[in-house]
């Protein structure tokens, strides 16, 4: 009976732990959007007399996001190519609420869910 009060405690400790942990990864910071780039990568498919007559296009869109002192490029490529919307509340100069780790970026949507973004590289702004 010992045992299993020492199992169980064991067990509930660990879970609160990996609660909280879990709790920690959707804590988010405000950030500004500065801009938005997109860019087209054209892929050939099929050739006649070395002129291209099919291929298909994959849009990227590179995002600049300045976080306190830091600025971040990362590049975001949606699921359905080449033409899905962006989300509305994206524009030049907005807020958003975001949340990194390790070399990915997320940005928190206003509705529900997130966007994943892979970063580039980042920079700090320069001391005085």
């Amino acid at each position: 009976m010992l045992r299993i009060l020492r199992s169980s405690a064991l067990c509930v400790v660990l879970f609160s732990l990996f609660l909280q942990a879990g709790l920690a990864k959707t804590e988010y910071q405000s950030g500004t959007l500065v801009a938005i780039e997109k860019t087209t990568k054209i892929t050939p498919i099929d050739y006649i007399y070395e002129t291209v007559v099919s291929y298909y296009e994959t849009v990227t869109y590179e995002l600049q996001i300045r976080v306190g002192g830091d600025t971040y490029f990362a590049k975001y490529t949606p699921e359905v190519q080449p033409n899905w919307p962006l989300p509305s509340e994206w524009g030049p100069d907005q807020p958003i609420r975001l949340r990194l780790e390790k070399n990915r970026l997320f940005v928190k949507l206003k509705l529900d869910g997130e966007i994943t973004t892979f970063i580039a590289h980042h920079s700090r702004a320069k001391s005085p």
